[in-house]
């Protein structure tokens, strides 16, 4: 299959969609992501049937792009393959920065290796993304509208975003040092280790860590980290396991 173009130089990007609501809508996603080579559809707990007559005829002959697509049950299992998990949203709350444009998304997944997955997830279409679908992705991304008319739907979001993959891989990719990303797996372990320590240690003021884990995904979110440096930050956080443990020990 030869996604965006890629010829085996680029990273894979799916475009993963959170409970669509409606058949025709999943159509028009379709359509959108075969008009600039983008092939892989994943739904998340669909609430509609994206192989439905109103969905094939949306799709306007994109229906291969229908009949590939993957249901997963959950976004936790639907991100288990991919390197980069970008999520979309139109809230640009402090929590939800940095927030990066379409095109800085494509340029940062256009320097990843071709062995490299990229997800870039979109909400259900009356919500968007809720603050727990938020905190799985790595970075977090927004188209700029205009103030005054703010509303896309989710065609042309999708739409938008395909552009800007088809535009930045289309360009010769520049020479990249060979390394072992850290996958999605890797990286929710590693986040998961950083807020048992850091809770036990007494580092949040109080027992929700919530808000300020946020603030830690998005800060390692800016730099798309390799497996070696997931196991070091994992081995200061047993280092810091163990001295608590010795500390603990000796007041018995």
């Amino acid at each position: 299959m030869e996604n965006q173009s890629r010829a085996g130089r680029r990273p894979l990007v799916s475009i993963v969609l959170v409970e669509p609501k409606l058949d025709e809508n999943v159509g028009a996603v379709a359509r959108a992501m075969k008009n600039f080579a983008l092939e892989d559809l994943v739904l998340v707990a669909p609430g509609c049937d994206h192989l439905s007559t109103k969905s094939r005829r949306r799709s306007c002959h994109a229906e291969d792009v229908l009949e590939r697509a993957v249901c997963r049950e959950s976004l936790a299992a639907a991100l288990e393959p991919f390197t980069l998990v970008v999520g979309t949203t139109a809230r640009l709350g402090k929590y939800c920065q940095p927030v990066y444009t379409p095109a800085a998304v494509a340029e940062r997944a256009a320097a990843l290796p071709a062995a490299a997955r990229v997800a870039v997830v979109f909400g259900r279409e009356d919500f968007g993304l809720d603050r727990e679908a938020r905190r799985q992705c790595h970075l977090l991304s927004s188209i700029p509208v205009n103030a005054d008319f703010s509303s896309l739907n989710l065609a042309q979001a999708v739409l938008l975003y395909s552009y800007e993959f088809f535009r930045h891989f289309r360009r010769e990719p520049a020479p990249q040092p060979q390394q072992e990303l850290a996958g999605h797996v890797e990286l929710e372990g590693m986040y998961r280790h950083l807020e048992e320590t850091l809770l036990a240690a007494g580092f949040f003021v109080d027992d929700r860590p919530d808000h300020l884990m946020e603030y830690i995904r998005r800060l390692f979110g800016r730099v798309q980290m390799n497996r070696r440096e997931v196991r070091i930050i994992r081995g200061m956080m047993q280092l810091i396991d163990r001295l608590r443990a010795a500390a603990g020990e000796e007041k018995n």
